[in-house]
């Protein structure tokens, strides 16, 4: 290429906020002419990768204005993960904390729950290696048990079901929730998320204009989940897709 597009790529969009990638990819050609397709779609890959651009739906692009989630881990955690690679090294889990929640919401909860999540068959069996730590362990908490024992505590370990085809993340040797899932669980599941039910608007604005979230993961979740109608609904109205309609 004759030039680093780098330094002009916004001239791309104009006054327009999101590009189709054959929008791109002309705007590109006419920048490198004779450049094959091939390159051009590379180089709008190298992009991606360089945080200029992001891609919040399949095929849409414009220019990155949020950062990638990266969660932060507190001991708790750590500890369990640590515990059950080593004592359950064949089983898959997902583990993440409510207190990340906080930062996309007005009123700070008190408590902050690890959860733990994995396949129905290995509950119980991380239910029996998780029971000697210091902090409340509970299997699959229904609403009367997170009202009567749970809502109480500072600090709790609630295990329960992984959704299949849950869109995660991994943060070093940690299987995590991906922002997409934490957005589609808070929904799904308001027995467990109680303190997010009269913030969900608010959490969905905040991270929908703080982070990048991708709008596909987000709705082949949700559509899993029997949630999309609902989650379309939370989508801020300057972060929508083409072609999506609550």
């Amino acid at each position: 290429m004759t030039a680093d597009a780098n330094h002009h790529i916004t001239t791309a969009f104009d006054d327009k906020k999101l590009l189709s990638k054959g929008e791109l990819l002309h705007w590109l050609e006419a920048v490198y002419p004779g450049v094959s397709e091939e390159t051009l779609t590379w180089r709008i890959h190298e992009l991606k990768s360089k945080g200029v651009l992001e891609s919040p739906g399949r095929g849409m692009y414009r220019l990155a204005t949020r950062e990638n989630f990266i969660p932060v881990f507190s001991n708790l955690p750590k500890r369990i993960a640590a515990m059950l690679a080593k004592e359950l090294p064949l089983v898959n889990f997902c583990i993440w904390e409510t207190r990340w929640l906080n930062a996309w919401m007005e009123l700070q909860p008190a408590y902050n729950w690890t959860l733990v999540e994995a396949e129905k068959d290995a509950l119980d069996a991380i239910f029996n290696h998780l029971t000697g730590l210091s902090k409340k362990v509970f299997l699959q908490p229904d609403r009367t048990v997170m009202e009567l024992y749970v809502l109480s505590l500072n600090e709790a370990v609630i295990i329960k079901p992984l959704v299949s085809e849950a869109p995660l993340m991994q943060e070093g040797k940690i299987t995590t929730a991906s922002p997409e899932k934490m957005l589609v669980d808070i929904v799904a599941e308001p027995e467990i998320f109680v303190a997010q039910q009269g913030e969900l608007q608010h959490i969905f604005e905040n991270m929908f204009s703080q982070i990048l979230i991708h709008q596909n993961r987000l709705l082949r979740y949700a559509r899993r989940r029997k949630r999309e109608e609902q989650v379309l609904k939370l989508i801020p109205d300057s972060h929508q897709l083409p072609n999506q309609n609550p």
